[in-house]
């Protein structure tokens, strides 16, 4: 039977409090672990009350206790991922969020979750989707200043998203074709050349390569592209599309938070274990006062169980 191992992420923010509404909301089972640190976890569950109490109550026979307390949340994050490893058939990853410059600050050399569980994992084929009840959006640069974006864009990262973004569709969607969407990097997806050549260069050489790929295999997927951002991503909210490739950060993720910041989960393709995450931040400026939405957290609960083998490697 498949079990989670979740971690706290930053014991300043909220992923604290998420953990006791998971508790409260019995989406716990025995044999999953829950990687906290146990003396501020209580000292939370007092501050907030009734509902908190019970959460730490379903929490207290599932936390792992082999760290020294106090720990942070690097050091959660990496006895979380060892026990992944140890079992990745049979266990999955839920992380909370983390503060990315406390992160630093404690001396973590990655610029989130998603690259430090490749580089832990050993794979360099790899990508962010974003998950949600009406988007799938995966990336094809992920965390990149935006003036780096157009330098670092590569047929090779757009192939590489695409192909894995097919295979978790072809875990999902079995009674047709996927169909994927790749996005244009420039508005219009750059008006046949007259607002940026990515488009020709990039883009179009990677739909080609992947369409060969899925012919060659005989895969029942479709890519179409590149198309213009701006009426993609209403296409894919009315179901004409299964799922799209979006080429930066926040091409793809500004669209997906406006309708899915509640329900969303963060997903990292390409690990041999399937690893979720709540699609926001830490927001430590409500931390602690009971104020946090789990609906996220209990969405990435839910994807993990529900994803354990059904996501495919596709060659």
């Amino acid at each position: 039977m498949s079990r989670l191992v979740v971690t706290q992420g930053d014991p300043a923010g909220i992923g604290p409090e998420l953990l006791l509404r998971l508790g409260a909301a019995d989406l716990l089972r025995a044999g999953d672990i829950v990687v906290a640190d146990p003396a501020p976890l209580r000292q939370l569950a007092t501050t907030l009350g009734d509902w908190a109490v019970r959460g730490l109550t379903a929490l207290e026979p599932l936390l792992d206790r082999s760290l020294a307390s106090p720990f942070g949340q690097v050091s959660a994050l990496i006895r979380g991922v060892d026990l992944v490893l140890a079992d990745p058939g049979r266990r999955a990853l839920v992380t909370a969020p983390i503060d990315k410059a406390r992160c630093r600050d404690e001396g973590f050399e990655f610029p989130g979750h998603t690259e430090y569980l490749a580089a832990r994992a050993g794979v360099e084929d790899f990508a962010m989707l974003m998950v949600g009840p009406r988007l799938r959006v995966v990336l094809a640069t992920i965390h990149l200043p935006l003036r780096e974006v157009p330098q670092r864009l590569t047929v090779t990262a757009i192939v590489r998203a695409g192909r894995l973004l097919a295979g978790a569709l072809r875990g999902w969607i079995r009674d047709r074709p996927a169909v994927i969407g790749v996005l244009g990097l420039n508005p219009h997806a750059g008006e046949r050349g007259l607002l940026g050549d990515e488009e020709i260069t990039i883009v179009e050489p990677a739909v080609a390569t992947l369409t060969r790929w899925a012919a060659e295999r005989e895969l029942p997927v479709v890519f179409r592209g590149p198309l213009p951002a701006d009426t993609a991503f209403p296409a894919h909210a009315e179901g004409r599309l299964d799922g799209l490739v979006a080429m930066y950060h926040d091409q793809g993720l500004a669209p997906f938070k406006l309708m899915h910041m509640h329900d969303g989960v963060n997903m990292t393709l390409g690990l041999p274990f399937v690893r979720t995450s709540p699609d926001h931040g830490t927001a430590r400026d409500i931390a602690g006062r009971g104020l946090a939405d789990p609906s996220s957290m209990f969405a990435a609960v839910a994807l993990a169980r529900q994803t354990m083998g059904a996501v495919e490697a596709v060659p």
